[in-house]
């Protein structure tokens, strides 16, 4: 019997239930599976309740994200404005079944867990995150169809990719000895640019410009795309010293787990520029995730056991000499004119 239905506010149930924390979990990890391994491997690296609660958050901010990115301008409004009521009712503990969208008890477990298992002051800043993620996605439906100035493009990137990074990093409950919140603005940025440039393409038809003024000044005399090619060099540059900077800092992380991730994450951002794949459409990717998925249990809970003992041995295994982005750096800072 068929139970969800896609409509323009996203997957709903075909009638409202009530869903156990346990099957909210399942849920948002199907959701996430369904997409990548770089959407679905982020939350097998935390212990078992920053895991589950990562799940929530991320599954229902990609769904979101998912109804907003095809949605008419006016209806993304509208379907912000419906969501962030309901954080603020999940926030007061007031969320509760029987619920209508599937992203609703992922929504109303999240806070649940907060309050359950974190301090004050990590609420306080996973708060602050999810506002900043809500105010980029204002941003974003509202930028459509106009090229931002380089200064509002660096602010969206640091309300949308930034605070994705505090927030995985404070969900995940890694100690990173107050490093957080700079290395996560700089993998933010990296992110986001790299996002832009690759997605640069389709996001176009969509009605997004992912060049800023400045960009599309020094190159007028060009089309779009190949406005891009002559950016990409300066572009890449610009990348790759921002993940230098988070690798730096990640070297002061005690926590083996929080320190292996982000060095691991800083080589599959750079991957493309450092392979000669930084161009439109290209992808990123991590070694070995494609052979995670196919071999994981389908059972979403053992899947994280599972998943979540292999990872560790992932995180270990480099995805390029580090040295490269040294050396492509100089090569490129000695090439420009």
């Amino acid at each position: 019997m068929k139970i969800l239905v896609k409509t323009k506010a996203g997957l709903a149930f075909t009638r409202p239930i009530n869903v156990t924390y346990t099957a909210a979990v399942r849920s948002a990890r199907a959701y996430l599976r369904k997409r990548d391994f770089l959407h679905y491997g982020s939350q097998l690296i935390p212990e078992k309740t920053g895991s589950e609660t990562w799940s929530l958050a991320w599954a229902y901010i990609r769904e979101v994200d998912d109804v907003i990115d095809t949605a008419p301008s006016a209806t993304a409004e509208q379907v912000l404005e419906e969501e962030w009521a309901k954080v603020e009712e999940a926030l007061e503990g007031g969320l509760e079944p029987p619920y209508r969208m599937l992203r609703d008890p992922w929504l109303a477990y999240l806070f649940a867990n907060l309050r359950r298992h974190y301090t004050d002051r990590e609420i306080e800043k996973a708060l602050q995150a999810i506002r900043e993620l809500y105010w980029s996605a204002v941003m974003d439906a509202a930028r459509r169809g106009r090229a931002l100035t380089a200064e509002e493009m660096a602010r969206l990137l640091r309300y949308k990719a930034a605070s994705f990074f505090k927030l995985y990093f404070t969900l995940s409950r890694f100690n990173m000895q107050g490093y957080e919140d700079k290395i996560a603005e700089l993998l933010g940025l990296a992110l986001g640019m790299l996002d832009d440039f690759l997605d640069a393409l389709y996001d176009i038809k969509t009605g997004y410009i992912n060049l800023t003024r400045e960009e599309l000044e020094a190159v007028r005399a060009s089309g779009y795309a190949e406005a891009l090619l002559e950016i990409a060099p300066r572009r890449g540059r610009a990348i790759l010293k921002l993940l230098m900077r988070a690798r730096q800092l990640a070297m002061q992380v005690r926590g083996p787990l929080a320190r292996k991730t982000v060095l691991r994450l800083t080589e599959a951002f750079a991957a493309p520029i450092l392979e000669g794949r930084f161009v439109p459409g290209a992808t990123y990717f991590f070694k070995g995730g494609k052979l995670l998925l196919k071999i994981l249990p389908e059972d979403e809970i053992k899947a994280y056991e599972v998943g979540h003992r292999l990872v560790k041995t992932l995180l270990s295994l480099p995805q390029l000499a580090p040295a490269l982005i040294k050396v492509w750096i100089k090569i490129t800072d000695a090439s420009r004119p």
